[in-house]
């Protein structure tokens, strides 16, 4: 064997090893930080489960249907028995999807909602995490509910967020979604 090959196997040795180490150690942190992000995702859902349905002690996740929206569904209980559902929702805004928990009481009310993550214009459909945009939707029994633009005077509407209709669009189609959910796959449910 002539000395290149010697050092061309050397270095195809020494980069195959460094290669290797790194991947096991990237491989070691991803497992270990991915349990974490789940961990920490999973209690921002829980905390989101209690703003949306306060009077609840308790949430299990209840079978969920196929539907374009509502991707999960948890049930909230107290000692007398349903409270209401907590459905996790993936509406289209502006800027890709919105994902929020949508409370409905065991009568069909909204009594609120908590948008979990967004991709929405910082300053514009940033604001639907704001308490202005997303306050609007709780205790609502007249549905389904409709944006407009300006005040809104109706027991059925939402005022949308100046220069972000689309996000408000999207939000209100999303809880609208849950409230039709609810009305096909909950209604009557204990």
């Amino acid at each position: 064997m002539n000395e290149n090959t010697r050092k061309a196997l050397r270095l195809g040795g020494t980069l195959f090893a460094v290669t290797a180490v790194t991947g096991l150690i990237l491989g070691f942190v991803e497992h270990f930080t991915s349990q974490a992000i789940a961990r920490v995702e999973q209690e921002a859902r829980n905390a989101a489960f209690r703003i949306v349905m306060p009077a609840a002690q308790d949430f299990n996740t209840y079978e969920v249907k196929a539907d374009e929206f509502v991707a999960d569904v948890q049930k909230g209980t107290d000692a007398n028995g349903l409270v209401g559902w907590c459905m996790t929702v993936h509406s289209k805004g502006y800027g890709g999807e919105i994902n929020f928990i949508v409370g409905v009481t065991k009568d069909g009310t909204v009594k609120a909602i908590n948008i979990l993550n967004h991709s929405e214009t910082p300053g514009l459909g940033a604001k639907s995490t704001e308490p202005e945009f997303y306050t609007q939707f709780n205790d609502r029994s007249s549905l389904p509910l409709k944006v407009v633009k300006g005040s809104a005077n109706g027991a059925d509407e939402i005022s949308a967020i100046s220069g972000a209709t689309i996000t408000s669009n999207g939000v209100t189609t999303g809880v609208n979604a849950a409230v039709e959910y609810w009305n096909k796959n909950l209604k009557g449910a204990e």
